[in-house]
């Protein structure tokens, strides 16, 4: 008999915690008009522990609620979460895969990419482009601030849950408690 593998659905929603989250945080920042993005940090725990199967199912999944939602063409962000993810996974194998201070590393680098990647995409439909580029590179130094921040609670945020449902993260395999 075929048993239900939740690790997918639980990565899926601690992103949307995440996404969640920042959005409150975006919110409280619109005085100071400073804008967070924390996509890097979507990929992380999928592509380093994880197997392939439910790491691109549960960045997919995140990638097309992002798009719900987000002033892009939708299927942007999950073709970028894809390829970042598809990056990752080429070269996990010499990863240190747990971790916290390696999970930072990769989430800046992640997030460094989306935002030059979704900035190039999109700067165009600003009124002022070359004027853009400056508020980008705040937004990015600021979300590059908070991802140092708040990377290793997530990531054991992350472990926790799948430790609540007794799952290896990697095998699929129920663990004893």
């Amino acid at each position: 008999m075929r048993r239900y593998d939740p690790r997918w659905l639980i990565v899926v929603g601690a992103n949307l915690l995440l996404w969640w989250l920042v959005g409150l945080a975006n919110n409280a920042l619109t005085s100071s008009a400073v804008h967070l993005y924390v996509g890097g940090l979507f990929v992380v725990y999928s592509s380093l522990r994880l197997d392939r199967k439910h790491g691109l199912i549960a960045i997919l999944l995140t990638g097309l609620l992002v798009d719900a939602v987000e002033p892009v063409p939708f299927g942007t962000s999950m073709v970028l979460l894809g390829l970042v993810h598809a990056t990752l996974l080429y070269g996990r194998q010499r990863f240190p895969r747990e971790g916290a201070v390696f999970g930072i590393v990769v989430a800046l680098f992640a997030n460094l990419f989306l935002v030059i990647v979704l900035s190039f995409l999109l700067v165009g439909h600003n009124p002022r482009p070359g004027a853009a580029w400056l508020r980008i590179f705040v937004d990015l130094l600021a979300s590059q601030l908070f991802l140092v921040l708040i990377t290793p609670w997530f990531l054991a945020l992350q472990d926790r849950a799948m430790e609540l449902v007794a799952i290896h993260p990697e095998t699929g395999r129920r663990v004893q408690i």
